[in-house]
């Protein structure tokens, strides 16, 4: 063992001033993660809002357009059962989608299951309008036309189901 008294420990020198200035860096930067975590939230938000909005203004109008149209197929619809009944072979004329019918079409991949549907209905009545031969349905298209635009009335009752949903939610 040495013969030397113990040595007194120098004293401890804390730099003060730097410990506040490397605490009050770590303090910023967590509040600056912070807020640009709070900002990209509420930028979600108010994108979710918009889509939302977006998705209920498209299927409102969606919503219009089919129950108008259901108007045109149970008018020809009528005429058609009329004309098969009755023996008679009128002038019909076939008729082209209306443009709200249009419109809609283009945003039914926005529309899942409902645009599904909506694409259905025009379809049939495309079909239907494609047996009209020189402003005369023939007696051997009847019974097809018929089915066609039964086809798409049964269809338009259940996608305006669909359509409507959405518009109903909060």
């Amino acid at each position: 063992m040495s013969k030397h008294p113990p040595q007194p420990r120098p004293p401890i020198s804390i730099d003060w001033p730097a410990w506040v200035q490397a605490v009050g860096s770590v303090g910023a930067i967590l509040a600056a993660i912070g807020i640009a975590a709070h900002e990209r939230s509420v930028a979600r938000a108010k994108e979710a809002k918009k889509d939302d909005l977006e998705m209920k203004s498209r299927h409102t109008r969606a919503n219009r357009a089919l129950e108008r149209f259901q108007k045109v197929i149970a008018e020809q619809l009528d005429f058609a059962r009329t004309q098969q009944t009755g023996n008679v072979h009128p002038e019909i004329h076939p008729l082209p989608l209306p443009d709200e019918v249009k419109d809609v079409e283009r945003d039914c991949y926005l529309m899942g299951e409902a645009g599904g549907d909506f694409l259905t209905v025009t379809n049939s009545f495309l079909e239907a309008q494609s047996l009209i031969k020189g402003d005369i349905l023939l007696r051997k298209h009847e019974c097809a036309f018929i089915q066609h635009l039964e086809n798409a009335q049964n269809m338009s009752n259940q996608a305006l189901k669909k359509i409507r949903e959405p518009l109903w939610e909060k």
